[in-house]
């Protein structure tokens, strides 16, 4: 039970990874326009956790119940961070 809302914590909090890669691996996209860095980071982060809840679902190892929520959560929180991450970066632009 523990392990997988840890998990799913951890797998959601993994996609403010996936926004700093976004602003380091696609700097010519994150030097244009806010939107288009939003936007590259959203959809990468969303294909990570879609894939995460359908991985989930199918696997058959442990309660989804508990791991869906918990990477949800993370997930919001990764959103938080990101939009003050890039808010910031650009302001410094």
């Amino acid at each position: 039970m523990i392990w997988q809302v840890t998990s799913g914590l951890a797998c959601g909090l993994a996609t403010a990874a996936v926004s700093e890669a976004v602003l380091r691996l696609m700097p010519d996209v994150a030097e244009r326009s806010l939107f288009r860095t939003l936007a590259a980071g959203a959809a990468l982060r969303a294909l990570w956790v879609l894939a995460l809840v359908s991985w989930a679902l199918t696997a058959g190892s442990g309660d989804p119940r508990l791991f869906v929520p918990a990477l949800l959560l993370g997930y919001l929180g990764a959103q938080v961070f990101e939009g003050v991450r890039y808010t910031r970066y650009f302001e410094r632009c």
